[in-house]
This record gives structure tokens, C-alpha cells and sequence, in this order.
């Protein structure tokens, strides 16, 4: 049984794992989402529908983990599941600790970096896109309205889908070393870069909401004089100073608790 699956299984399983999220429900959370990614591969292992339809109920159960990463759990359940068709001892109880083991690092490295930077980021990137670009003549529609929400999907995407695309063959090739598996997606190093490429979108946003002529901060910097811009630009720095204090007193430095 070993390659026994095809490339549109692998298409078909991605395809689905795109729609996780359209099951949720508070009861499995993704586990219905999951069970219908794997339907390509059970379909292609097991011919006897009594036994395709016990291997999709191992993967009904409760489930839960980042839905951009799941399709690398996906494909190492179909690694174990072909494995299992094949004749190895492989219990439910070994498919659902390896999956629980997957899905735990992956939805504590993928959350910091798909929502709580990259989401924003993806944000600020649509903002800038409509300060950035001049406005309309009066009387005439605004379609740089319809620019945000674009730039806002490129940018999420295009550091969010390729995940997305290569998660199920990633992880039936590389299942069985999950350690070295979540070490090569570098979610940690990406999400330590995007850190620093929000905070300077941030600040360039703040710098041209306050200097774009007609949006009245160009006004309020001319009436202030230097006074204001200067609290423009070490307001930000005091703060991310005091920050950092506050982090190093509390026994973090960076990301590496030193309790630990």
C-alpha cells in the first residue's frame, strides 16, 4: 500500500482543508473540517465501506489547531492511515495522539504569527495603500476603497497560502519527524520579522496621517511647531522603552523566559 495515493488525493484533501473552518462547531471545533479533508485519502485506502467508514470516524473526533497549518496534520494522519491499510499495528489511539501532537505546536506558533501579527500587518498594508494613493477629483467615486480590502487579502496571503498549499504533501512526507517538520515551517523567525515590518508600518502610518495635507494632521504639526514633532517621534520610543523595561523586570528577554 505504500504510494498508493495519487496526486489529485493530495489536490482534493487541500482543497478541503481550505474549508476547515465552514464546520466548526464548539462540540469538535475542526473535527468535522477534518474528517471531510480526509475523505480523498480513506476513499483511495479502503474499498469496503464498513471500514472507510470506521477510519472517518477516527477522524471525527474533537480537533483543533491553526487552520492556515492544519493541512500538516492532515497529511501525516494520511501517512498513518496508509501505513495502517498496509498492515502495521498502528492504533485509533496512536492516529489521535499524533495528530494531538501536531496540532498543539502548530496552533501555539501559528496564532502569534497569522493573527496576531500578519493579520494586522495585512491591515496597516491596505490603510497605507488608501493614504498613499491621491484622492479622487470632487464629485467622482472613491475606488480606493476598494484597494484596502485587495491589498489587506495579498498581503495575508501571500505569506499565509503557501503554507496552506504545501501543508498536506509536508506533512505525509515529513509526519513521522514532527520535530524536525516544525523546525523547518521557521513560524518563530517569520513571525520575529513581520514584529518589526508592523511596527514600521505603524510608524509610517502615524507619520503620514500627521503630514498628509487634508487630513488635517499636516496642520495641527504647523501650528505646533517642533513641539509636535517631536512628540510624534519619541512618544513611540519612550514607550516601547518602557515597555521593555517593564518586560525585563517581569523576567523576559525577547521571546526566552529567564524562570525557565
Amino acid at each position: 500500500m505504500k504510494g498508493a495515493f495519487k496526486r489529485t488525493d493530495f489536490g482534493r484533501a487541500t482543497s478541503r482543508g481550505l474549508q476547515l473552518q465552514a464546520l466548526l462547531q464548539p462540540e469538535r471545533m475542526q473535527g468535522l473540517g477534518f474528517g471531510f479533508a480526509m475523505i480523498p485519502f480513506l476513499r483511495r485506502l479502503y474499498a469496503d465501506p464498513i471500514e472507510r467508514g470506521a477510519a472517518l470516524r477516527r477522524h471525527l473526533a474533537y480537533f483543533a489547531t491553526h487552520p492556515v497549518l492544519a493541512g500538516f496534520v492532515i497529511g501525516t494522519a494520511a501517512r498513518l492511515e496508509e501505513r495502517r491499510a498496509a498492515g502495521e499495528p498502528i492504533s485509533d489511539q496512536a492516529i489521535d495522539g499524533a495528530k494531538r501532537a501536531m496540532a498543539s505546536p502548530l496552533a501555539a506558533l501559528g496564532d502569534p504569527l497569522f493573527w496576531v501579527t500578519l493579520r494586522p500587518l495585512a491591515g496597516l498594508a491596505g490603510v497605507l495603500a488608501l493614504i498613499l494613493l491621491p484622492p479622487p477629483p470632487s464629485g467622482s467615486p472613491d475606488f480606493r476603497v476598494l484597494l484596502c480590502p485587495l491589498v489587506l487579502f495579498l498581503t495575508y496571503n501571500a505569506v499565509a497560502l503557501p503554507y496552506r498549499l504545501a501543508g498536506v504533501v509536508r506533512g505525509y512526507l515529513d509526519g513521522d519527524r514532527p520535530a524536525a517538520l516544525l523546525r523547518s515551517l521557521h513560524l518563530s523567525e517569520r513571525n520575529a520579522v513581520l514584529e518589526r515590518v508592523g511596527a514600521f508600518a505603524f510608524g509610517a502610518l502615524l507619520a503620514l496621517a500627521a503630514l498628509r495635507p487634508g487630513t488635517g494632521g499636516a496642520a495641527v504639526v504647523h501650528a505646533g511647531g517642533n513641539a509636535v514633532v517631536w512628540t510624534l517621534v519619541v512618544t513611540p520610543l519612550a514607550l516601547g522603552l518602557v515597555i521593555g523595561l517593564a518586560g525585563r523586570r517581569a523576567g523576559f528577554t525577547g521571546w526566552t523566559c529567564t524562570a525557565c
